[in-house]
């Protein structure tokens, strides 16, 4: 079946983790650190502990809120999302521009993305018009894509076939192995080489590789 819709996830397939890695990793345990009178060092690691508790299956897991009321901050994320905003440069992956704008001439192109909206806002900031739609499942939908109805719900939205859709994505699970099922197209991408996917994965390393695959 001939492809009409090419789908992207978002962080760590179009545009790097800094900015969000930022939030995580950065401002949130420095709020905490403050609040717990602990170094940074230390707020990381209790942090990532955390975080590594609830998993990335878990809606909570990507809502900046639920982390704020759990740890008690006095901040909010929209302050704290700002402030990264102005002291941050977007990094869109070069291979992701150049597939991008080769394809949005011919097909049409949408991100279903696991980030949140109030990140995708601002990560996509420098590509959004190149898209027909940008999907935030925990925002949207209220779910994670580990579930299939997130895909199902996509498909039904835009009217097609998941035949006639391909989905590229950097996480094993939400953007192969549960697209696949559905008869989706999937292309894994392991820009790091730093897994081990199975021998039946269509696995890449770079954008620009989907170019001669699609059909």
């Amino acid at each position: 079946m001939k492809t009409e819709i090419v789908s992207f996830d978002a962080d760590g397939t179009v545009v790097d983790n800094s900015f969000v890695n930022e939030f995580w990793f950065g401002e949130l345990p420095r709020l905490y650190a403050q609040k717990q009178g602990i170094n940074l060092e230390q707020a990381v690691e209790t942090l990532s502990t955390y975080y590594d508790q609830v998993g990335d299956e878990d809606l909570r897991w990507y809502q900046p809120g639920y982390w704020f009321e759990e740890f008690g901050l006095s901040d909010n994320p929209t302050s704290v999302i700002k402030k990264i905003k102005k002291n941050h440069d977007l990094n869109i992956y070069k291979d992701a521009i150049e597939v991008i704008n080769k394809l949005n001439r011919q097909y049409k192109l949408i991100v279903i993305s696991n980030s949140p909206r109030i990140f995708l806002d601002f990560s996509l900031k420098e590509v959004e018009d190149k898209f027909d739609k940008i999907y935030s499942c925990v925002s949207d939908f209220g779910m994670v894509k580990k579930d299939e109805r997130v895909y199902k719900r996509v498909i039904e939205e835009l009217e097609t076939d998941p035949g006639k859709v391909l989905h590229v994505g950097d996480h094993w699970k939400f953007d192969y192995k549960v697209p696949k099922s559905l008869g989706i197209k999937t292309f894994f991408i392991n820009r790091d080489n730093n897994t081990q996917p199975g021998e039946d994965s269509e696995v890449i390393t770079d954008l620009r590789e989907i170019l001669f695959a699609i059909t």
